[in-house]
Formats: structure tokens, sequence, C-alpha cells
């Protein structure tokens, strides 16, 4: 009865541990096995090798100044090597605001590159109609700029429009 006591003293004690509090395990002189975070006088400390502290819990440099983030040991860590060390809530939201850019980008970019894929392929089709109407020699017609009036293709006009339903042709017929 005794011994269920103690575990779940010795439980509810682990459980009301600080953040940075390091488990003992202390033995009196008569036998009697405590764990605490601080031993009492008069028993013996035994280091448990439990700990509550976090794995990248800050540790104190060398020279005694500043904070260093710790690796799993406990060791610090140089600057700049702390990548696999837990993030803040306002790095956490950077970040996500930071990938949802870029995805935001990259599908602007692809909508872009989706319309122009478009735009090309809407013109090589026109431009193979129109280069077809040409070579047959159906009646085509085009608006002079100075008075306004249908003016009918001559021959020479056929010529002229067919070089250039050609270019347009090669340049979007890729």
């Amino acid at each position: 009865m005794k011994l269920a006591i103690g575990t779940i003293g010795m439980l509810a004690l682990m459980g009301s541990v600080t953040a940075e509090a390091q488990i003992l395990k202390c033995v009196g002189k008569d036998g009697k096995v405590e764990f605490a975070t601080t031993c009492p006088t008069g028993t013996q400390q035994l280091d448990t090798g439990v700990s509550s502290r976090p794995a990248s819990a800050p540790a104190k440099d060398d020279k005694g100044g500043k904070d260093k983030p710790a690796d799993k040991s406990g060791k610090a860590l140089e600057k700049g090597t702390e990548k696999g060390a837990p993030k803040s809530l306002a790095d956490r939201e950077a970040e996500s605001r930071k990938n949802q850019k870029e995805k935001a980008d990259a599908d602007a970019k692809a909508e872009k590159s989706a319309a122009e894929i478009a735009q090309r392929k809407q013109a090589c089709e026109d431009g193979r109609a129109y280069l077809k109407r040409l070579q047959e020699r159906q009646r085509t017609a085009r608006t002079d700029p100075k008075t306004g009036e249908r003016v009918f293709f001559e021959e020479q006009d056929f010529v002229r429009e067919t070089a250039n339903a050609e270019r347009v042709v090669a340049e979007n017929c890729k």
C-alpha cells in the first residue's frame, strides 16, 4: 500500500514539475526513497537522468553570457545551426504567409503562361484559316484607312497578305 501511495505521489510530483526542473532520487539514512526536484537535508542525492527541460532549451555559452540554442544532448549550438529547433508562433505564421505568397505567385505565373499558350493557339488557328482563304483566293476585303470604304483584294494584295499570313502562322504555330 505504501508503495502505491509513493508511486502516486511520485507521479503527481513529476506532473507538477516546472519546465526547467531536474528529477532527483533522494535516499534517506533508513533507505526510504523519495523523488523530488531538491533533496531534503540528511538524504543522499542521486541523479535519475530525467529532466523536464525541453531538448532545444537554450544553454549558456562558455563565457557565462548569452543563451545559445541547445541540441538534444543539451550542448550549445553555434549560430546558424538551430535548424531543428522548434519555431515560435510568429515564425510559423511568417513562414506560412511566405509559402502562401509563393504559391499564389506560382499560380499566377502558371495562369499567365496558360493564357499565353491559349492566345498563341488561337492566333495559330486564325492565321491558318486566313492563309487558307488567301491561298484559295476567296473574296477578301480590307477597309481603306482614308475613306473607310471596303476595298476588295487584287492579285498583288493576295501575294502581300499571303506572305504576312505565312509569317504569323510560323510565329504562332510552333
